[in-house]
């Protein structure tokens, strides 16, 4: 795990949903963040391989994640040991390659093959719209800001006027459906609240037989937002321990 914020919320939030909270039988390794050396993955994987655990979850993002899989890759833990990466982006998969990237398990809010599998169509012309104009597939941080800046028109529209808590209210618990299923800005903390999906990387064959060398990703499961998502009790509590207004200002 990353030791900084995101790290911690993410290795409790993994924690809670996989009842690994005994840190005992299921330890963990802080590395440090940021300026992390190789080194430092190579002890925390060496503490990983000696735990004889059958899975490794990477609490790490970007940079971090590709220079550490690497390092798993050259000891063999991906061959001995399931690795789980809770936040997979393709731009991290494609940076570390489909050899080593395969059989690795990930999750997301989107990936550029949802649309096709569940059949949202505009889901689909977003795909084939971003491939063709970029000769790359569009990434979940792609079809992010995609979808905020036509939610801000939208909501623009609906309040008659860009008045910032006008707007505001117009998004509070408003629901739409665009590139997937429906999602909701729910009103208490502002947090985006969309089905997440579980994916696991596909074989390198497969992945190149994509027009741009993309098809990274089979989804294996997914789970709906309101499950996924952490309960108002438990971020009014966040807000409470760091001595924050339970209402945002």
């Amino acid at each position: 795990t990353a030791d900084y914020t995101w790290g911690w919320s993410v290795e409790e939030s993994v924690r809670k949903f996989t009842s690994t909270d005994d840190t005992e039988a299921h330890q963990g390794v802080k590395t440090p963040f940021p300026r992390a050396l190789i080194t430092d993955f190579r002890e925390a994987l060496e503490q990983a391989e000696q735990s004889d655990a059958k899975v490794l979850m990477m609490v790490l993002f970007g940079d971090d994640m590709v220079r550490a899989l690497n390092v798993a890759y050259e000891m063999g833990l991906t061959k001995k040991m399931q690795v789980v990466v809770p936040n997979l982006t393709l731009g991290m998969a494609r940076q570390v390659g489909p050899t080593i990237m395969e059989g690795v398990v990930g999750g997301a809010p989107w990936v550029w093959s949802v649309p096709y599998q569940y059949d949202y169509p505009r889901g689909k012309e977003f795909v084939e719209a971003f491939s063709s104009r970029y000769e790359m597939r569009p990434s979940t941080a792609a079809a992010s800001a995609y979808s905020i800046v036509y939610q801000y028109k939208d909501a623009v529209e609906r309040a008659g006027t860009t008045n910032t808590s006008q707007v505001i209210r117009a998004l509070e618990g408003h629901r739409y459906t665009f590139l997937k299923d429906e999602q909701y800005w729910r009103k208490f903390d502002h947090q985006n609240v969309q089905t997440v999906y579980v994916v696991r990387v596909k074989p390198r064959n497969e992945i190149m037989d994509d027009e741009y060398s993309s098809d990274y990703f089979e989804i294996i499961d997914s789970m709906p937002g309101d499950e996924a998502a952490q309960t108002r009790a438990e971020w009014e509590a966040r807000r409470k321990e760091t001595g924050q207004p339970v209402t945002l200002q």
